[in-house]
């Protein structure tokens, strides 16, 4: 019922969308199968002309963890080679139904791809028991996704040894309407829930939904993009490559600690975009407030007197994959001789009684010591926001030629 034998029913409809999307200020990312695109180039490009981002989604529209690794491979090859030919640009990957391996990512050819979107996030804004007529589709879309949990995954892009990998936001439209058998309000009601969390943590909300589906989909789409552009401090409305090209940059800022006469002298080194934040501190509290106790820095340089530490200080022992994500997520670490007089402090048995990334950023943020730190997000952004259509197929041709790939 959502394909028609030509083009043109699915053509119109993704251009309404993007053109709804537009007016709320957002460009979508539409992971496209390469045959898909060799079918048809000039809607593709069309579709890139007015700023939506196609990613690649494999060949054919097909489960790549049935594949051997090196077919996997080859898959994804030949969408990038379908990509190329035919002025596509090529920035991203999510396999289709996010049926990728660590064993696939770790085979690709460093550089083929800027980012990976094949991580699942699960948000506990609807529950399948609560559904009597919760259908079987919903079962197996979860089982595909095997999605972590938003209650013990802090939902952020992360840099991986070939790639960074972008998580999606679950659930889904095909999970709420054929799964659950949603409305667009009710649709509309359990993203904004999502939106409102990622909003409150500061983090990413990368919504997934089918263009196939938009005719229903547009409304709760432009409602949630509504809700967005009014919470304060704002959410960045970007594409995925915007995503992956902030998260790069942000990997490389710095900080410079000396020792003055007087105290500390920190310098930051960074781009305009970077969104720096302090609290705790009486020496910044002219910056503007940013939200809650943390305000806003406008300056790249600050003295502090040489009480004030205003760092993450950890053990030199401590794990290193502890280290890692805290300084992804910008915090400033201290492991040498003066971490014990940091404002923040996490010991080792702290460390070992804290289960997971959201137990320990929220017990730094609950600390409320001194602290400088780079935000995620640039430009003064609390959080994120990602609209991604997995475009499929056009016409029912495109749909059924799925079930004959060998």
């Amino acid at each position: 019922a959502r394909y028609g034998l030509t083009p043109a029913r699915a053509k119109h409809r993704i251009e309404r969308c993007v053109a709804a999307l537009a007016q709320e200020g957002c460009a979508p990312t539409f992971p496209t199968p390469g045959c898909v695109v060799r079918r048809y180039p000039r809607f593709s490009r069309r579709l890139q002309d007015t700023g939506a981002e196609l990613a690649v989604h494999g060949y054919h529209h097909v489960d790549l963890g049935a594949y051997s690794p090196t077919q996997a491979t080859e898959q994804l090859l030949k969408g990038v080679e379908v990509f190329a030919r035919h002025g596509i640009e090529v920035y991203g990957v999510r396999c289709p139904y996010l049926s990728c391996t660590d064993d696939l990512l770790h085979r690709l050819p460093k550089g083929l791809f800027e980012y990976s979107s094949n991580r699942a996030i699960w948000w506990d804004v609807v529950s399948p028991t609560d559904y009597h007529d919760a259908s079987a589709v919903f079962g197996a879309l979860q089982r595909f996704y095997s999605p972590a949990s938003a209650t013990e995954v802090v939902c952020t892009p992360r840099i991986g040894p070939n790639l960074i990998e972008i998580p999606v936001s679950l659930p889904d439209d095909l999970q709420l309407h054929d799964g659950l058998h949603l409305g667009p309000e009710a649709m509309a009601q359990a993203w904004v829930q999502i939106l409102h969390r990622a909003h409150r943590r500061g983090e990413l909300f990368v919504l997934q939904f089918h263009p196939e589906f938009s005719w229903k989909g547009r409304q709760p789409l432009a409602m949630m993009l509504r809700e967005a552009r009014s919470l304060q401090p704002p959410v960045w409305i970007a594409r995925l490559r915007d995503v992956s090209s902030w998260w790069r940059e942000k990997s490389g800022f710095a900080v410079d600690i000396s020792q003055t006469p007087e105290g500390l002298h920190i310098s930051f080194s960074c781009s305009k975009q970077a969104t720096i934040l302090a609290r705790g501190l009486d020496t910044v509290a002219t910056e503007p407030v940013w939200d809650g106790a943390y305000h806003q820095l406008q300056i790249r340089a600050l003295d502090l007197p040489v009480e004030h530490r205003p760092f993450v200080g950890l053990p030199a022992n401590a794990p290193k994959h502890v280290m890692s994500f805290l300084r992804e997520q910008g915090y400033i670490l201290d492991t040498g001789q003066g971490a014990l007089h940091c404002g923040t402090y996490l010991d080792a048995a702290t460390l070992a009684r804290l289960k997971n990334e959201v137990e320990l950023f929220d017990h730094i943020e609950r600390l409320g010591g001194p602290l400088l730190r780079y935000w995620r997000w640039p430009g003064g952004a609390k959080s994120a926001m990602c609209i991604t259509g997995d475009l499929d197929a056009l016409t029912l041709f495109d749909y059924a030629s799925r079930l004959f790939v060998r």
